[in-house]
């Protein structure tokens, strides 16, 4: 694949005077092809461990609901890592849930349990990842979302980063919760309101500094991921 990406405003040698060049994106995918490097392979093995502790240190911040915090810090990284990492998303948002909100938790699920409540996150850090990579180049925004403080990268945001997957997983999670006797049926709707409106709020806030200062930089090491594994 094509390494180089021009830089915003740089001027081309061959180009006529006072011409500017326009910035482009590097391309990010779902295509199946080629394999990880070692570096990709450590990026995502320290991301899953740090969604893990930070999904286990927010199940800490009780609401009164069984498993559903009063705040979720962790979706505020996840998210980030989810764009950045492709489909390891998948894996990042399993493992982080299964283990650090499931296994972990101060009541800790049953295994069976536990296991299926690891799907929560496959939609709340998968669904972004696959909008961008879909979408972005579309609408002309970054497909890592680091244009997430202009105006145009932040609506995007807000619509495919911020807004479906916590209302859809804030939903799936309190089905599953209410379903199989964790959560009373009385708490079902109070604890999706409060599920997906501070996952909204961590993801606005904390999600979009990281895209903003660190997405750049794990670009520039080779990090990101920008096929669908590789």
């Amino acid at each position: 694949m094509e390494e180089s990406v021009q830089r915003p405003d740089s001027e081309r040698l061959d180009a006529p005077p006072g011409a500017v060049e326009r910035p482009t994106f590097i391309d990010y995918t779902l295509r199946l092809t080629g394999a990880p490097s070692l570096g990709q392979l450590v990026a995502v093995a320290v991301a899953t461990a740090v969604y893990t502790v930070l999904s286990w240190l927010s199940t800490l911040l009780p609401s009164g609901i069984p498993l559903v915090s009063s705040i979720f810090p962790a979706i505020g990284f996840g998210i980030p890592f989810a764009m950045w990492f492709g489909g390891w998303a998948f894996v990042i948002a399993y493992i982080g849930n299964f283990v650090g909100a499931g296994l972990l938790a101060p009541t800790p699920l049953p295994l069976p349990l536990a296991l299926l409540f690891g799907t929560v996150d496959l939609i709340q850090l998968g669904l972004p990842m696959i909008l961008y990579r879909t979408l972005a180049k579309r609408f002309g925004v970054n497909p890592i979302g680091k244009d997430v403080y202009t105006v145009k990268g932040f609506i995007f945001f807000i619509l495919c980063g911020a807004l479906p997957n916590n209302i859809i997983g804030g939903l799936y999670g309190n089905f599953l919760l209410v379903q199989t006797g964790v959560a009373p049926s009385s708490t079902f709707l109070i604890g999706w309101f409060g599920w997906s409106l501070g996952n909204i709020i961590v993801t606005l806030i904390i999600g979009s500094i990281l895209l903003k200062t660190l997405g750049p930089v794990i670009e520039r090491f080779g990090l990101t991921i920008r096929n669908a594994f590789s």
